[in-house]
């Protein structure tokens, strides 16, 4: 898995930055807001989400580890790809796209090109418990620690299925301890359930 990619910009365009890096470019899809504000020369960092089907391979990044998260919440709604998610993120902040869900305002979603009525509606009833309310101003949150991060993934994944927002309160409610992973996600799932 490609978790990110630091390089030189040497070609953009659109969607798209062609990041070299140790001798490899990389071709990867962008929100159109983050290559206007590149420069070929530049030096950038992007949080990448690898993509494979049977007949490509795309990479898609971000220029923070939390507009990526969101990109891969998108993908979790029904009907949702990544293009559809990336057109999403080149039209809206990713704080203005937490802000239209949890105050479901459709009429900022369909504002958005190739998104009707419908998926305005699924996005928001799919994703408003989960979203991170720390992208809103105004509610700055201490961040996570790299072993907090893992235990939100672990509590937020498909098979245990708890909110963002839920797990987050919980890992915060734990922190100075200095819990093996195992231990802080057992102990934020008992918080959780109380």
């Amino acid at each position: 898995m490609i978790d990110s990619i630091s390089g030189r910009v040497s070609r953009l365009g659109g969607d798209q930055l062609v990041i070299d890096t140790g001798g490899i470019a990389y071709r990867v899809f962008c929100p159109t807001r983050v290559v206007a504000a590149c420069r070929p020369g530049e030096e950038v960092v992007t949080y990448t989400h690898l993509l494979i089907r049977d007949d490509a391979m795309h990479l898609f990044g971000f220029p923070s580890f939390e507009e990526r998260e969101v990109f891969r919440l998108l993908l979790s709604v029904s009907q949702v790809g990544p293009r559809l998610a990336l057109q999403l993120l080149s039209t809206l902040a990713p704080e203005e796209l937490v802000r239209a869900v949890s105050s479901e305002d459709l009429e900022r979603l369909v504002s958005v090109k190739g998104i009707g009525r419908k998926t305005a509606q699924r996005i928001v009833i799919e994703l408003r418990d989960k979203l991170p309310g720390r992208l809103l101003p105004g509610e700055a949150r201490p961040a996570l620690s790299e072993r907090e991060e893992m235990a939100l993934r672990a509590l937020t994944s498909k098979s245990l299925g708890f909110s963002t927002r839920e797990a987050r309160e919980a890992l915060e409610r734990l922190r100075g301890g200095d819990l093996p992973l195992e231990e802080l996600v057992r102990r934020a799932l008992e918080i959780i359930g109380s």
